[in-house]
């Protein structure tokens, strides 16, 4: 899905993945102790060169306003709480700035707790 905005030049389309791109570069931003979740399906996608960047993120948009859903993971011994409310902020901020939409809401779920250090964490 996309969301159109017209103006007296024209329309502008942005779609849902150019606002999870956004959203994931956000994340990235954040901490090195967090990293964007990939499903079965996205790692399957990836292996095979059809995932790029904007897997782990949600979007709903819905005329001007953007609501998302963000699977983290998180490495050991980190506060996982203060992890989350940085990446909802983080990327509220982000998405707000670059697209000038309200976001209305930035679910976080925690996936997994990574402990090898890589920040990828597995399945559930």
């Amino acid at each position: 899905m996309e969301t159109t905005e017209k103006n007296e030049f024209g329309t502008i389309h942005i779609s849902d993945r150019a606002v999870a791109v956004l959203a994931t570069k956000a994340v990235a931003a954040v901490s090195p102790q967090v990293s964007l979740h990939r499903s079965f399906a996205e790692t399957a996608a990836r292996k095979i060169g059809r995932l790029g960047d904007g897997y782990g993120v949600d979007v709903r948009l819905r005329d001007q306003e953007i609501e998302l859903t963000v699977r983290i993971d998180v490495k050991y011994g980190m506060r996982v709480p203060d992890l989350a409310i940085q990446v909802q902020q983080a990327v509220k901020d982000t998405l707000e700035e670059m697209t000038g939409y309200t976001v209305t809401a930035v679910h976080v779920l925690v996936q997994s707790i990574s402990f090898d250090g890589t920040g990828e964490g597995q399945d559930e």
